[in-house]
C-alpha cells in the first residue's frame, strides 16, 4: 500500500485535514518499510495521532461555539453596581 493512499484513508475514516496527514506522511513512509511489529506500532500511533486532532479540533469548535451563544447573550446586558464592585479593593 502506498503512503499517500493509507494517510488519505486515515483522514476520511478519522475526518482530519489533509494537511494534517501531509504532516504524518514522512512517518507513515517510513513505517511502510518497517518491519511487521514496528510497522503496526508506529501505524497505529498516526492513527491515534489523527483521530486525537480531530477530536481535540471537534471540542475547540464546541467551545468556541458555546462562548459565542454566551457573548450573544450577554451582548446587550449591563452589569450592576454589585458586580463592578467585585472588581474593586477593599478597605
Amino acid at each position: 500500500m502506498e503512503a499517500e493512499a493509507l494517510i488519505e484513508n486515515l483522514c476520511r475514516r478519522h475526518g482530519a485535514a489533509p494537511e494534517a496527514g501531509a504532516q504524518l506522511l514522512p512517518l507513515v513512509r517510513w513505517a511502510l518499510q518497517s518491519s511487521g511489529e514496528t510497522r503496526e506500532r508506529v501505524l497505529e500511533l498516526v492513527e491515534r495521532t489523527l483521530r486525537l486532532r480531530t477530536e481535540r479540533a471537534q471540542q475547540e469548535a464546541a467551545d468556541d461555539a458555546v462562548l459565542h451563544a454566551v457573548a450573544r447573550v450577554l451582548h446587550g446586558w449591563t452589569p450592576s453596581q454589585g458586580i463592578l464592585d467585585l472588581g474593586g479593593s477593599a478597605a
